[in-house]
């Protein structure tokens, strides 16, 4: 009985170790930014389609100005910042997500629907789009966000 439960505790040890370990090298890395800007009036229908949803306030994303009413297309222009990263964990990440800081001229980030997870020891892409108006300049500050077993982690990068 004696050496069962010798063994049960050198079994334990390990298990707080393994998982100890595993924890504390899980590290998503940011490898490249980068960012493209796109006129609102080239791409008109989805201009329209986040007026219509900020007016009736059924906007997926997150709106920074409340009680905006936007104007015409003319004025804005979207942002998609890329970020590329690598899971050096042995872990896969359960979910990523990409949050733009905003800045004045900042009217809303579209949400992403699709869930976006990393595999272990894998390189992969994450975008966010920023709708914002014409004299903005494009530098933000963006925050990656990632769970690994359901316990979030957070990297902080820079565009521009």
């Amino acid at each position: 009985m004696k050496i069962i439960a010798i063994l049960m505790v050198i079994a334990l040890v390990a298990s707080v170790f393994g998982v100890g370990y595993l924890y504390m090298t899980a590290s998503v890395v940011v490898t490249a930014v980068g960012m493209t800007a796109t006129e609102a009036s080239v791409q008109q229908a989805t201009f329209d389609k986040l007026k219509t949803d900020v007016a009736q306030s059924s906007l997926v994303g997150t709106l920074f100005q409340s009680g905006v009413e936007l104007g015409e297309a003319e004025a804005y222009q979207f942002y998609t910042y890329t970020v590329r990263l690598r899971n050096g964990c042995m872990l896969s990440c359960d979910m990523v997500e990409l949050q733009v800081t905003p800045r004045e001229g900042d009217v809303l980030q579209m949400g992403n629907e699709q869930a976006r997870a990393l595999s272990a020891n894998a390189t992969g892409d994450i975008s966010a789009t920023v709708l914002t108006t014409v004299e903005s300049t494009p530098v933000r500050e963006l925050i990656i966000t990632y769970y690994v077993w359901g316990i979030p982690f957070t990297v902080k990068t820079t565009y521009g």
